[in-house]
């Protein structure tokens, strides 16, 4: 064996010197490497259909949870005719975001007014009542309705906690309601009672649905607290916190000024002082007075209804960020032809702003327009940052509040 592989060497050697130049054929693949290349596209093909059938198969077990979308709503729930003391003037009803549509109502029982409602998952809505004829101190009614896929209300019943508290007075936009995102606490705020008749002190609380137990914090100093909104993990109340104005002039409405966007931990035992939260948002050279916010569930952002300088300070719905403050954008300006509207927050249920659950779409709703032309955008929706008027329905101009 080790003669022969020198001669074939040698052999090779000699062939490889006298062949012409040209005499050597190309070389080609076998036939079985010509198979593979039409196989190739064949199984990307294949990859890319079971990646398809998979991310398919994914999403239709995701649709459990809300949709990846960001879809809006299918309704909104509007209370109305709140301070009608007869059977039937006050109303909770059930309508389409989009035509203004009434699919369902219920009236409030004769001696009671509905007057918040706050949403949660589900097509679960929480709705406060108070007494139509209200006093310094009251026991407000807070109900649990669920609203079927048709826009039909399937059940509607009382919670076990019962607030004390007042919501008459002269200020314009005062307390409201909001709904953990699982439904599991309804945060409320109203006046306190046993106030001096002159001043304006504000309440917290926060109420287990289930269970019915309740937790409140108060401010030693004058206050009005509006705009409830949960972060998503439902440890956080936003609330706006404004201070009330007196002068010999108030007539039906107290101004106020100076509103602030803050943040309460509901879960801490150190305080239960309002006035101890945690500074979100102040004042600024652009918005140079607030007067509603509603927060987004990771706690980074929050929009708000203010007076807004880059806008001729006509009342204007941006979104703010919470690192620095910076105004990232205008969601909605009020107004026609670039013409201000001298809006007043305040006249009647004022200014409300909120938001449905994913954080994309926004209500919007100044009580002071919803009766004017629909292109005034006193009544609308926001949906990933396009405003959208929404029509009243007839006899319903006197909407107080909504949420979806």
């Amino acid at each position: 064996m080790a003669a022969t592989e020198p001669r074939l060497r040698d052999a090779f050697a000699e062939e490889a010197r006298t062949a012409r130049s040209g005499s050597a054929r190309r070389l080609t693949l076998p036939a079985r490497g010509r198979r593979l290349r039409w196989l190739m596209p064949v199984i990307a093909a294949s990859a890319v259909a079971v990646s398809v059938a998979l991310t398919a198969l994914v999403g239709r077990t995701a649709l459990s949870g809300p949709p990846a979308t960001g879809r809006a709503p299918a309704f909104v729930v509007a209370t109305t005719g709140f301070g009608r003391s007869s059977a039937g003037e006050s109303r909770v009803e059930v309508r389409d975001p989009k035509s203004g549509r009434v699919y369902d109502t219920r009236a409030a029982s004769r001696g009671l007014a509905f007057q918040y409602v706050a949403a949660a998952a589900n097509r679960v809505f929480f709705v406060m009542a108070a007494p139509a004829r209200r006093t310094a101190c009251d026991t407000l009614w807070v109900y649990r309705m669920k609203v079927s896929g048709k826009g039909r209300i399937t059940a509607f019943s009382a919670l076990g906690a019962r607030i004390q508290g007042a919501t008459a007075g002269r200020e314009g936009a005062p307390g409201g309601l909001a709904a953990s995102p699982d439904g599991t606490k309804v945060a409320y705020a109203v006046r306190r009672c046993g106030g001096p008749a002159d001043r304006t002190y504000y309440k917290l609380g926060v109420a287990d649905t289930v269970t019915g137990a309740q937790r409140e914090w108060t401010d030693s100093r004058e206050s009005i607290v509006s705009s409830l909104s949960w972060t998503s993990d439902a440890r956080q109340v936003a609330f706006l916190l404004r201070e009330p104005v007196h002068t010999p002039a108030d007539g039906p409405v107290l101004p106020s000024r100076n509103g602030v966007v803050r943040l309460l931990d509901i879960g801490s035992k150190r305080s239960t002082d309002l006035g101890a939260a945690k500074v979100l948002l102040r004042r600024s050279r652009e918005l140079t007075n607030i007067w509603a916010a509603v927060i987004n569930g990771d706690g980074t952002r929050v929009a708000v209804v203010a007076e807004y300088s880059r806008a001729g300070g006509a009342l204007a719905v941006c979104q703010v960020s919470l690192a620095d403050g910076r105004v990232l954008r205008m969601l909605h300006r009020e107004g026609s032809d670039n013409e201000a509207i001298s809006a007043v927050p305040g006249l009647g249920p004022g200014v409300a702003l909120r938001s449905d659950t994913s954080g994309r779409h926004l209500l919007y709703h100044d009580a002071s327009l919803a009766s004017a032309p629909s292109d005034l955008g006193g009544y609308g929706r926001i949906d990933d940052g396009r405003f959208h008027a929404i029509p009243v329905p007839r006899g319903a101009e006197d909407t107080y509040d909504l949420a979806w």
